[in-house]
C-alpha cells in the first residue's frame, strides 16, 4: 500500500559559528514540522555551522569548525532531535573527511531509528594544517 511522505522545508537566520543557537532553532523547527504532520524536515546548507563567514576563516579555523560525520557533537544532537520529534532531519554543516584530508560542506541525514550520511562538496586540506 502506498505511503504518503510529507516533507517540510525550514530556513532560519542562523548565527555564523554558533552551533548551539543553530541546533536549538533546528530542534524547535523540527518539532513544529512534526506537529504539522511532516515525516521529514530539510534545512538549508550549513544550517548548523553557518556559511558566509567560513570564507574568512583560516585553514586551521575551518578545520577546527568541521566535525566528523557520524560521531561528533552536532550529528549526535541531530540524532537526538530526530528521536524527540519522531521525524527525519536533514541539516548542513562543515564536515571532516579524514580519508581525503578535506573539509566538506555536508548534509547529515538523521532518522529517528537509523542514520545515513551524505557529504557533498569539499576542499583539500593543505599539508595537515587545515582546508584550502
Amino acid at each position: 500500500m502506498p505511503h504518503d511522505l510529507k516533507i517540510a522545508t525550514a530556513q532560519f537566520e542562523n548565527r555564523s559559528g554558533s552551533k548551539e543557537f543553530n541546533l536549538a532553532a533546528i530542534d524547535e523547527l523540527s518539532a513544529r514540522a512534526a506537529r504539522l504532520g511532516a515525516n521529514v524536515v530539510a534545512f538549508h546548507e550549513c544550517s548548523i555551522t553557518g556559511y558566509r563567514f567560513a570564507r574568512r576563516l583560516s585553514k586551521e579555523e575551518l578545520w577546527d569548525l568541521a566535525e566528523a560525520i557520524p560521531g561528533d557533537a552536532s550529528t549526535a544532537e541531530l540524532t537526538s532531535i530526530a528521536r524527540r520529534s519522531g521525524i527525519t532531519v536533514l541539516a548542513g554543516l562543515h564536515a571532516v573527511d579524514t580519508s581525503r584530508c578535506r573539509v566538506r560542506r555536508a548534509r547529515s541525514l538523521e532518522e529517528p531509528r537509523q542514520r545515513s550520511d551524505l557529504a557533498t562538496r569539499g576542499v583539500r586540506r593543505s599539508q595537515g594544517a587545515g582546508a584550502g
